[in-house]
């Protein structure tokens, strides 16, 4: 599996994913890693009626996407994978599925959160865990879709007052 990019966003697939992100990154498979997700039935068939066909979808619990290495089907394919918090990429990457770039495109709002964008809310966590993931080597972006301008979490995470 070739990780392109991690995406934070808690609507998982929807209408950016499928007309902006996958043309965007000409993925050729989805691994959304949620635990309560990959638990839901009825929700992970709806989620895998939206992706096209041509496409390989998994839906998995955080702990078990470590094991998709091992998957066949998604040996070598260009892979987005989707997780709902900041809190749930960075235990993603603690548990050793190891990525590059995290792309923030929807965070909700906690009672305690700072909005950075229209559709990203963070908190101190949330801030402490995108500073451990910058000075382990991600590369920390805010961006809806791909035609919008990106903004490095590295040029605005010390304005961030929380």
């Amino acid at each position: 599996m070739n990780v392109l990019l991690v995406r934070v966003d808690d609507r998982f697939i929807h209408g950016q994913i499928l007309e902006s992100w996958i043309p965007h990154l000409k993925a050729q498979s989805v691994v959304v890693a949620n635990d309560a997700l990959a638990c839901d039935q009825i929700q992970k068939t709806i989620m895998s009626m939206a992706i096209p066909e041509r496409m390989k979808l998994r839906i998995v619990t955080l702990d078990d996407a470590l094991q998709l290495s091992n998957d066949r089907e998604l040996n070598g394919k260009r892979t987005l994978v989707i997780v709902s918090t900041i809190k749930d990429a960075y235990r993603l990457f603690s548990l050793g599925f190891k990525f590059n770039k995290l792309n923030i495109g929807n965070n909700r709002s906690a009672d305690s959160s700072k909005q950075l964008s229209y559709s990203v809310w963070v908190d101190r966590q949330d801030i402490d865990l995108i500073r451990t993931l910058m000075d382990n080597g991600v590369e920390v972006t805010l961006q809806s879709v791909p035609r919008e301008r990106l903004v490095d979490m590295r040029s605005i995470i010390d304005m961030v007052n929380l």
